[in-house]
């Protein structure tokens, strides 16, 4: 479908209407007319959704892509050829300016004028042959592509896992019988929620199909429910299900009642049971139960979907909840076995084994996965060099293989049921290399550069695009790598099947291309381009022209000078990702990509950035972490877009091993900033009055700081209303830092570190009632934090480094109620931690180190909850009491994972 580009072409004619006639633009340019075409094509589309059809729709669809591509590029070469005004703020120099852009963009500006015409005629052509298609279509069936037509035809018959294939989910499965048969009288609903592909429908029939369970239960009804269903015709499956199963006659129309009302009088009195398989949507899941009466007979409603959030939503309550998470090693290893070699009693052959584990390691624990791709090598020759082939060609063959395609037919559900911007989100998957994880903030920023989420009139684009991230997880279309401490998640990737559906996805949408890789295509204008390994030999420059975002991925030697020449050539993009290349200098030609929104330079050993930057006037997103930079020149200054600024390295714990970045005179007047870290604050700490300007920072990072940059340093915070992280740090270890005199502290703040000496603990931590995170180092306060951290409401994460120099921390009773990790370290003189009834009752996470005097481990310490313990350079004392036969070894041996830098024969079966 051409949705995408559509979408996208309009936005930015939406984008830049307000500001076209007052530029000097081509007189062919209707950008009205443009957006009423490019409007009834989105219709047009729409209409034509879903539904089957023949190559000609296909072609019209490819048409109309390809004009809305035109449509996009030709506005946006006006864009980059219209004078920006950023750089000049007297009138004499802007005239200049504006002179001599005219004299080097004049007869580009003119050139438009062809481009536009052949548009033009191109958009005639169209509405005569889409008028003619809309005549010929209606009231025949159309859809989108052969593939999907085959797909289409296999619904609802080979998307199930048999069920003799279910293995695994033994205690989900108990639980959930548990929960079926016993407990409450009242109507309960049970939900079960995985991706695609997990075996909910199977767990479920599992259950549900034993005479043991039916026996309990007075009817029963199996429904599929589905994206689309008529309520009615569902009701009226359902009261014939249930009827059948008690063998009575389907009610009469004698009463002229309506079917709810005959399912509601049939039900009262019975203890039933009826599953609603496949519900997509919240609102459908809920306003079904609703038709179904609470005799308080124990009857038990079933739900199963994709989604996390639905599930939560319909079901009774979060115990009756059961997510399907993918297959342990050992039980999928079984599944393919029994799959692919019945005749050996399921036993893999030893010149097949290698090949066997490579493939069901790609199918990452999914049941589904792993049935259709055992199927498929069920038929095949059992030759090692055939099976490799077929791993390494896996993702190819999926939609060909009548096997493998009902893995496609899963996730085209999913993908088809997302909003355009939620699809793009999806897609943009297919630009990392396989099993890579992609960092939160990085997607966010991303999806912003394209323009995938954009600012509302309540929320920030990042903001929205963090919101699309949550909904994709929830959908189970996105798998978390890890979770941060307050529940968010750090960084995701998706599945390698998913992601190879999404590569086929973005060839057939010209969405994005991989090199090099098939569907790098050189027959259509490449949008997004990603290079994986190498980036010599890339295709010509007219196949490049239309991109807008590159990304250079794993790359095995720094980019030669070809590339350096294509990069030149590339004057529409948008997103430049240049993490890890190699690099050891900044590339002279990206100053000349003006329309650059999103530049990242990260773990390059590039040292200096030239004057040039202040060229990227549209730049949002500067990204400079783990480089050798140190100073920005003053030109920064010029860049009033830029939202996102990150510059510093890091390596190590030690104050001399953060490295900030120096900055001018004039960064005051980025008031569009929201991140700026690590800045270095210099003798004068003038800096501070410039950034006490940028009342929209929401993450600020400051090092270097003295004990005289006090006053200046309160007054910058307090301005910042929006402010969620602070970090602080000190020019040296025994330096001071003066943060008491604050008393206007924002109260958005969630993350605060302070790196540097306290004369005493700063009173306004203590009203901070959303912090989330506090971080303190080198302290070295007489007193203990503990009393004036304790009744923080939200508090989630303790870091105690060095931080004071007591001989006795101590937890109040019931206090610190939703702590999870605490980090104690460094204490030298620390000898005893005394943990009082019911404080940290959710600790989950615990970490003690380099504390020479600790003996004992915390007294009155709950480690029921516990999941994961850090052990590091304790004394032999400490050490020994959590030996095999020591005193409180009985205390930790239940906990899952323990780290320790010991290396105890007898400690180490704990590990």
């Amino acid at each position: 479908m051409a949705e995408i580009a559509v979408k996208a072409a309009l936005l930015l004619l939406e984008t830049v209407s307000p500001y076209f006639n007052k530029l000097n633009s081509p007189k062919n340019v209707d950008i009205k007319s443009m957006q009423s075409w490019l409007s009834s094509m989105n219709a047009f589309m729409v209409d034509n959704y879903g539904r089957e059809g023949s190559k000609l729709l296909d072609d019209q669809m490819h048409k109309i892509r390809d004009i809305a591509y035109d449509i996009e590029d030709v506005i946006e070469e006006f864009v980059l050829h219209s004078p920006p005004y950023t750089f000049h703020n007297h009138k004499f120099t802007r005239n200049m300016h504006n002179f001599a852009h005219q004299l080097h963009h004049g007869f580009p500006l003119h050139g438009l004028s062809d481009k536009i015409s052949s548009i033009n005629r191109r958009i005639e052509d169209m509405k005569e042959q889409t008028a003619a298609l809309s005549v010929r279509s209606s009231g025949s069936p159309l859809y989108m592509s052969s593939c999907t037509l085959r797909i289409g035809r296999q619904l609802g018959s080979t998307s199930l896992l048999l069920d003799d294939e279910m293995v695994g989910y033994k205690k989900p499965r108990k639980e959930f019988t548990r929960q079926l048969i016993e407990g409450e009288m009242r109507l309960l609903t049970l939900a079960v929620d995985g991706a695609s592909g997990s075996g909910k429908t199977t767990f479920v029939k599992n259950v549900f199909l034993e005479k043991g369970i039916q026996e309990k239960f007075d009817c029963y009804a199996w429904i599929r429910v589905s994206r689309h269903f008529d309520v009615e015709e569902l009701l009226i499956s359902v009261l014939k299900q249930v009827c059948g199963s008690m063998k009575e006659p389907y009610p009469g129309e004698q009463d002229g009642s309506t079917t709810s009302a005959k399912l509601r009088r049939y039900l009262s009195g019975k203890r039933y049971m009826v599953v609603l398989d496949d519900v997509w949507r919240r609102g459908d899941g809920n306003s079904i139960k609703n038709e179904f009466p609470d005799s308080n007979c124990g009857s038990r409603i079933i739900i199963t979907t994709r989604s996390s959030k639905l599930a939560s939503s319909c079901a009774s309550s979060t115990q009756n909840v059961h997510t399907l998470k993918h297959l342990e090693w050992g039980e999928g290893w079984n599944l393919f076995c029994r799959k692919v070699f019945p005749d050996s009693n399921g036993e893999c052959p030893d010149d097949l084994r290698e090949a066997s584990v490579k493939i069901v390691k790609r199918c990452e624990g999914l049941p589904l996965a792993i049935v259709a791709v055992g199927g498929a090598l069920a038929s095949k020759p059992r030759r090692p060099n055939d099976w490799k082939r077929f791993n390494d060609n896996l993702g190819d063959g999926m939609g060909d293989d009548s096997n493998l395609c009902v893995i496609i037919n899963g996730l085209l559900l999913s993908y088809m049921d997302l909003s355009t911007n939620l699809k793009c989100c999806f897609l943009y998957f297919s630009i990392f290399p396989e099993d890579y994880s992609v960092n939160r903030g990085r997607l966010v920023r991303l999806w912003v550069a394209e323009r995938f989420a954009m600012e509302t009139d309540f929320k920030t684009a990042e903001e929205v695009a963090e919101e699309y991230l949550n909904e994709l997880i929830q959908r189970n279309l996105l798998h978390v790598s890890d979770w941060d401490f307050d529940g968010r998640p750090g960084s995701c990737r998706v599945l390698n099947l998913i992601q190879e559906f999404i590569i086929q996805k973005c060839k057939e949408e010209n969405f994005a291309s991989i090199f090099p890789r098939e569907n790098a295509g050189l027959s259509q204008k490449i949008r997004r381009l990603s290079v994986h390994g190498d980036c010599s030999n890339l295709p010509g420059n007219s196949e490049l022209f239309g991109v807008r975002s590159m990304f250079l991925s794993r790359l095995i030697n720094k980019p030669d000078h070809d590339f350096e020449r294509h990069l030149s050539r590339l004057v529409l993009l948008r997103v430049l990702d240049f993490e890890g290349a190699h690099l050891t200098e900044f590339p002279k030609d990206v100053t000349r990509l003006t329309l650059l929104k999103y530049l990242s330079l990260r773990k390059n050993e590039i040292k200096i950035i030239p004057s040039s930057i202040k060229c990227l006037s549209y730049l949002e997103t500067l990204d400079l972490k783990q480089t050798e930079i140190t100073e920005l020149p003053q030109e920064i200054s010029f860049l009033h877009s830029l939202c996102h600024l990150f510059v510093y390295k890091t390596e190590g714990d030690e104050v001399d091993s953060v490295q900030g970045v120096k900055l001018h005179e004039g960064i005051d007047n980025l008031t569009n900033l929201q991140d700026l870290s690590l800045v270095k604050v210099g003798k004068e700490g003038g800096i501070l009055k410039d950034i006490r300007k940028l009342t929209r920072l929401r993450k600020l990072g400051l090092t270097g700081l003295k004990s005289e940059h006090g006053q200046d340093l309160c007054a910058a915070v307090e301005s910042m209303e929006n402010l969620t992280t602070l970090d602080l740090c000190a020019a040296t270890k025994e330096e001071f830092l003066e943060v008491g005199e604050m008393s206007n502290p924002p109260q958005t703040l969630q993350r605060l570190y302070l790196k540097g000496r306290l004369r005493e603990f700063p009173s306004w931590i203590s009203s901070l009632d959303n912090l989330l995170r506090i971080g303190l180092k080198w302290s070295k306060m007489e007193d203990s934090p503990l009393s004036a951290l304790q009744h923080l409401p939200n508090l989630m994460e303790l870091q105690l480094v060095d931080c004071c120099i007591g001989e006795e921390l101590l937890f109040e009773a019931w206090c610190f109620k939703k702590l999870k990790i605490l980090l104690i370290e460094d204490l030298a003189k620390l000898e005893t931690i005394v943990v009082r009834q019911g404080a940290m009752p959710q600790l989950r996470k615990i970490s003690i180190g380099k504390c020479p005097q600790l003996k004992t481990f915390p007294v009155g310490l709950s480690l029921i909850n516990i999941e994961e313990l850090s052990l590091y350079d304790m004394a032999e004392e400490f050490v020994g009491r959590l030996r095999m036969h020591g005193e409180d070894r009985e205390w930790v041996k239940h906990i899952p994972l323990i780290h320790s830098t010991w290396t105890l024969e007898d400690f180490s079966v704990c590990l």
